[in-house]
């Protein structure tokens, strides 16, 4: 099956593959360099390009070329030193011993370029895979090595749930020491400013540990969200009773607003959560007499759940990284507002698990955080 209704050459191969993979991020530059000299030499003569072996050799990234039965037709010194052996005229799934590799190698060869990340048995390592389909029946891989950096997230996760975890403890305890002594003890007049400041400064330090653990859970998979339909319009009510009082200390409006019975695959307690980050955060940000509205409509078959503003917008350099973990459009209005730069994050992994996506939309008028489900 051929996407061009022809074989492609090796530039259209990889301007699909770069499209396919957009949402995986921009394709190494290695890649794109790689197949740029490829196609000013690529020939149509049926033995095919005698200097392929010096263009995949020149590629820093592990690479190789691919023939219509799988078998590796040029390979450079990266790519053997990931698999530890002599690829150079073995079958994939030979040197390599991934059927995962090999599905996706089958998969370039008949015209769709395939992006994996997976553990190869044999090297046992874990590698992000790139594969995009060439002329001549032939497919170009290129293999990155992740074993370390998946090795660094994992301690990361690990020390922050740690230390998330041993925080609590004290920060419970200054927490309590702190109500105790606004609750009645004698306590001098100058001093009260002082000890209110060490109890917002403690639930500061609680909610933070709390959304770390939260944001290392959801990154370790250790959160299984059980899937079933919802009333979105329902679910959305839920949460908006959560924030009322909050809403109603800068007098905002808030509004639910879609059809009776539209369903939404979710799960209750991860939805319950987004609505309740995404209203919190737009209850700092809306100035008061401000609205807040929340909209579910169906499209396509999906199920478009928005929470919608009136504050000041947020700049276009800021929205495609605000699902960063502590990133922060305005660090010190959001310090100021009690934020601990970790609730879009949450939103992001949790809508992920669920299958869904999430969106910002932004102007001087406010701004629209939406999110795209399966209907249930």
């Amino acid at each position: 099956m051929a996407i061009f209704g022809r074989e492609p050459t090796l530039d259209e191969a990889l301007s699909v593959l770069r499209r396919r993979l957009d949402e995986k991020g921009p394709l190494p530059k290695s890649l794109v360099d790689l197949g740029q000299r490829l196609a000013l030499r690529e020939s149509p003569r049926p033995g095919g390009d005698p200097s392929l072996p010096e263009m995949v050799a020149a590629m820093p990234d592990a690479a190789a070329v691919i023939d219509g039965a799988g078998r590796f037709i040029a390979a450079n010194r990266p790519l053997e030193m990931l698999l530890g052996a002599k690829v150079l005229g073995r079958g994939l799934l030979e040197a390599t011993r991934s059927h995962e590799l090999a599905d996706a190698a089958w998969r370039a060869l008949a015209g769709w370029p395939a992006s994996r990340e997976m553990t190869l048995p044999g090297p046992n390592k874990v590698v992000g895979a790139l594969l995009a389909p060439l002329s001549q029946a032939r497919a170009l891989l290129v293999l990155r090595d992740l074993t370390e950096q998946k090795r660094r997230e994992l301690v990361r996760r690990d020390f922050i749930a740690n230390a998330s975890h041993e925080l609590r403890t004290p920060v419970s305890a200054i927490s309590g020491a702190v109500e105790t002594l606004l609750s009645g003890l004698p306590l001098a007049e100058e001093a009260r400013p002082f000890v209110e400041m060490i109890a917002r400064h403690a639930e500061r330090l609680g909610n933070l540990s709390s959304d770390l653990l939260d944001l290392s859970r959801l990154e370790s998979g250790e959160f299984r969200p059980e899937m079933e339909p919802l009333d979105a319009t329902l679910a959305m009510s839920v949460a908006l009773e959560l924030v009322r009082a909050k809403a109603a200390e800068k007098k905002l409006e808030l509004r639910v607003e879609g059809p009776p019975g539209l369903r939404v695959l979710a799960d209750a307690r991860a939805l319950e959560q987004i609505f309740v980050n995404l209203l919190d955060n737009a209850i700092k940000y809306t100035p008061a007499l401000g609205r807040i509205t929340m909209v579910a409509e169906a499209r396509g078959g999906k199920v478009v759940l928005s929470v919608t503003d009136t504050g000041p917008g947020i700049e276009p350099r800021h929205q495609q990284r605000l699902f960063e973990r502590f990133y922060r459009a305005d660090p010190g209005r959001s310090r100021a507002a009690g934020g601990t730069g970790l609730g879009l994050a949450i939103v992001k992994h949790l809508a992920q698990l669920q299958g869904g996506e999430v969106f910002v939309e932004s102007s001087p008028a406010g701004s629209r955080f939406w999110l795209r489900f399966t209907q249930g």
